[in-house]
């Protein structure tokens, strides 16, 4: 049996598989992903998009290809009820934005993509092509039959369906991206917490329908169709003929084989309200809502991420953007790891970093599934604070890691409604995000880490940047430094980043590659080059010797 060796075995080739291997390729690291389905998705799960998502996507130089994939979606907003599509005049129909109109404006201060919803399959489109540029090998129509660890590796036994032919693989660490159903999270041993069979169940119907006439310039994000004949969640994938309807019954009076492909015709013609539209199935796809997370996301050299780590019920659009998340998370700390430019500790802090997250995640979402009113009512603010719902934007981009590949973090978050107070420098959170300009573009300053680490300082804080490009050259590592400020190789107009950031008198943040803050000295430092090459050690766990 033939064995080949890469330092990274991703397995799953859906949003988060692919933004692993993207991303590790992308920091130069070999690597392969293997999927045992023949190609990515044409049944999108998700459309919801949070802004981190987004700026990871940017990050690998995905920007414009993901604006792309989003404009089939891009006038689409807002939840409304109807009892079918063609029944009602939906320029009159009582809408509620989605987001609510405050995250929208909030969102535009916070982060530099533009909000919106993006179809899921499209997105897998965009990655696995990136990936591919980008030097990943993706195989499909693999199934993973078994893993064997041990203390410098793990060997993988492939097979491919088509011939039955098997293979190993040797991998310095797998990645875990196969979904809730996780092959590889049960091969290891993982439990899984929290409940399952919440609400009824499901059946997410993928289904062409030419219904461009009836939304054309009153596109919604998705509409709740109630009627004698028909009751269902409609959703749109491309705004013309692509369309997802959700069905539910409940179980004990009816079962999954109730509901055959001719049915669910007849139930999404009485939706559209119009029986002499042609209606075609794609796929179909049974489910139920669970708020699962697992015990640990790390064992041995195996880590999961996404769904293999956490279900989140999909109320506030969290679930693909977390498991996003969690690959960018991963993916910096991986490569830093098999470049042997990082200690045990930091492959390590994935788990003490996102764990939490993950939980905090799920909490939230569980919260607004039990309190429904809460989470569509942009008027029950005391109500929501009274449960301890957070602001959308808290959940999904201004959270806080309080341990990890971090130095001095703050022990709990500032707000739980307010997202722009948490961005506000501190270790463990997003660095703050303002328009800059750099060598004649305008850019975020989140854009500023460029897969590596940046050292970012006020105008009066030269000596950092003299000591950060002392200890690159030391080190060897991939460390870039800015003076932020008016007048400064970093040009902030406005003159209030350093300030937002907390670094407006001599200090410095340290931006990690996935542009979350490693540490802040608020002032200036006496021997600023033996505090960065001190910080740069416990981030990494590896201590420098600078002789």
């Amino acid at each position: 049996m033939t064995q080949e060796h890469y330092p990274v075995l991703v397995v799953g080739a859906g949003t988060v598989g692919l933004s692993t291997a993207t991303a590790l390729a992308h920091y130069g690291v070999p690597v392969l992903l293997v999927e045992r389905h023949a190609g990515t998705t044409e049944h999108p799960r998700a459309t919801g998009v949070q802004p981190p998502v987004k700026e990871f996507f940017r990050s690998l130089g995905l920007d414009e290809r993901i604006r792309a994939a989003s404009a089939d979606l891009l006038a689409s907003n807002g939840k409304v009820d109807l009892e079918t599509l063609a029944g009602t005049d939906l320029a009159t129909a009582p809408r509620i934005p989605t987001p609510p109109s405050e995250v929208a404006e909030l969102t535009a201060k916070i982060s530099p993509t533009p909000l919106g919803p993006c179809a899921q399959d499209q997105i897998d489109r965009v990655l696995l092509q990136a990936a591919q540029e980008k030097g990943a090998v993706i195989r499909f129509g693999i199934r993973l039959e078994s893993l064997l660890q041990d203390e410098s590796g793990v060997t993988a036994t492939l097979v491919d369906i088509a011939d039955g032919s098997r293979s190993e693989v040797r991998a310095d660490y797998v990645v875990a991206a196969d979904g809730s159903s996780s092959s590889v999270r049960r091969s290891v041993g993982i439990p899984m917490q929290g409940p399952t069979g919440l609400g009824n169940p499901m059946i997410n119907v993928l289904f062409k329908a030419d219904l461009a006439d009836l939304v054309k310039g009153n596109e919604f994000a998705f509409a709740q169709i109630t009627n004698a004949d028909s009751e269902g969640i409609l959703l749109t994938v491309d705004n013309r003929d692509r369309w997802i309807y959700h069905i539910s019954y409940k179980e004990g009076e009816e079962t999954l084989q109730d509901y055959p492909e001719e049915r669910c015709i007849e139930l999404i013609k009485a939706a559209i309200g119009r029986y002499d539209i042609p209606v075609k199935i794609i796929s179909t796809i049974p489910w139920r809502m669970s708020a699962r997370v697992a015990e640990r996301v790390v064992e041995g050299r195996v880590i999961l991420a996404g769904d293999s780590a956490h279900t989140i019920p999909p109320i506030g659009a969290f679930g693909m953007s977390s498991g996003v998340a969690d690959a960018c998370n991963l993916a910096w700390k991986l490569a830093y790891t098999v470049k042997k430019q990082a200690g045990p500790g930091l492959l390590r802090s994935y788990e003490s970093e996102r764990l939490p997250i993950m939980r905090f995640t799920r909490d939230q979402a569980l919260l607004r599934f039990k309190h429904l009113d809460l989470h569509w009512d942009e008027e029950k603010d005391g109500e929501r604070s009274a449960v301890e719902m957070a602001d959308p934007l808290v959940t999904a981009a201004a959270y806080q890691y309080y341990e990890g590949a971090l130095v001095d973090p703050p022990d709990s978050l500032r707000s739980l409604t307010r997202p722009d107070e948490n961005l506000d420098g501190s270790p463990g959170a997003r660095v703050p995000h303002a328009w800059v300009e750099h060598k004649g573009k305008r850019i975020s300053v989140l854009d500023l880490p460029d897969g590596g680490f940046a050292l970012l300082t006020g105008p009066d804080g030269q000596e950092w940047v003299t000591a950060a490009e002392e200890v690159a050259a030391r080190t060897g590592l991939h460390l870039r430094a800015y003076r932020v400020g008016p007048d400064c190789e970093v040009a902030d107009p406005e003159g209030t980043w350093a300030a937002s950031a907390g670094v407006a008198d001599g200090g410095a943040l340290l931006v990690r590659p996935d542009m979350f803050v490693a540490w802040r000295s608020p002032g200036r430092r006496k021997q600023p080059v033996d505090v960065l090459t001190d910080v740069l050690g416990r981030v990494l766990d590896r201590p420098w010797r600078m002789n």
